[in-house]
């Protein structure tokens, strides 16, 4: 049996097939009683686009990939379901890729958009990858827009992303201000924007109370929740153990609130812990987790209103964006140091 089309879709309801496709896409130029006129009677046609068709006549795939570091952490899904969301709104499919901060799988994935002729790449990179690895897609004239992580000499490409530096310092702020001196940075590695950020605002909010940095201060390792907790079990075997812990990300935060019950110590009561991303799980924990504001679901919608924007408007100038970080203070912190001897 020959499949439904649009034309003959549009015929029966006495509509124009621009009508219809209109309708299809979700388009708000249809009334909301004619889309759904639409879609019930291409429910009961069984008539499926037809995208390679699609393509050929609009050239665009309606492909666009996403790849991040690691989207099974709560920031990052967050991110991820809002970017899915103002996608699929526009009609456009999602491809994703959880790179792991591997260069290699990076580059693996930019060649697949490339052979599927992907309209456009959203990405939080991996470290140490050039724009070399974006060589395949740049060829073809396909955008790219960066959240939260960027390639630093990328001098073409829209991108958006939050204050880490302001939200380190906001972090670590609060431990100084309670009075604590021995504070330790857990997570994070130097040579992705990320990190170099957010360990300028540990040493700024360092310097700022008086406290002199020294490069045992931070204990580097991939910001992963079994990460943090070897960090902070390493972090409190030191003699003097540190009385407070920062932590590159809430997933650090939550391996050392584990780690520290682990050696027979107390959250808030003896090591006082702050992290950075303001996740939902983040006021479940006990004690409730202290931790920078850092905007997951709205630094994807606007990614993917860049990269919407930037297929509407290739030639505009660079659009680049920084989100500013807000600070919930909970439990986890504790209250201020008790003056000893």
């Amino acid at each position: 049996m020959a499949r439904p089309t649009q034309r003959q879709i549009a015929s029966e309801l006495g509509l124009s097939p621009a009508t219809v496709s209109l309708a299809l896409r979700g388009s708000p130029m249809i009334a909301a009683e004619t889309r759904a006129l639409v879609r019930d009677a291409v429910a009961r046609a069984g008539y499926v686009p037809n995208a390679a068709a699609a393509s050929l006549r609009t050239g665009r795939s309606r492909i666009v990939g996403v790849s991040f570091h690691n989207i099974a952490h709560q920031f990052f899904a967050e991110m991820l379901i809002a970017i899915e969301d103002e996608l699929a709104a526009n009609g456009a499919a999602v491809f994703i890729n959880n790179h792991g901060d591997d260069p290699e799988r990076f580059a693996r994935f930019v060649d697949t958009l490339a052979s599927y002729g992907a309209d456009g790449l959203i990405a939080s990179p991996p470290l140490h990858v050039t724009t070399r690895a974006l060589a395949p897609i740049r060829e073809r004239g396909v955008p790219v827009v960066y959240a939260s992580r960027r390639i630093e000499d990328d001098t073409v490409s829209d991108w958006v992303v939050n204050d880490d530096r302001e939200a380190m310092r906001q972090a670590t702020a609060r431990l100084t201000g309670l009075g604590h001196r021995d504070i330790l940075l857990l997570g994070g590695r130097p040579g992705v924007n990320t990190a170099d950020d957010r360990l300028e605002g540990f040493r700024a909010a360092l310097e700022a109370a008086g406290i002199a940095w020294q490069e045992n201060r931070w204990l580097q390792t991939p910001p992963r929740l079994r990460e943090g907790a070897e960090a902070a079990r390493q972090a409190l075997a030191r003699t003097p153990r540190p009385t407070a812990l920062v932590c590159f990300n809430d997933l650090v935060a939550f391996g050392a609130l584990n780690a520290v019950r682990m050696v027979g110590l107390e959250p808030a009561r003896d090591v006082a812990i702050v992290g950075i991303g303001g996740t939902a799980e983040a006021a479940a924990y006990h004690p409730a987790l202290t931790t920078a504001l850092d905007n997951p679901a709205k630094l994807g919608r606007r990614a993917a209103v860049m990269l919407i924007a930037r297929l509407d408007h290739p030639n505009a100038p660079p659009c680049r964006e920084v989100f500013a970080p807000r600070l919930v203070i909970r439990e986890s912190c504790g209250g201020p140091v008790r003056a000893t001897g």
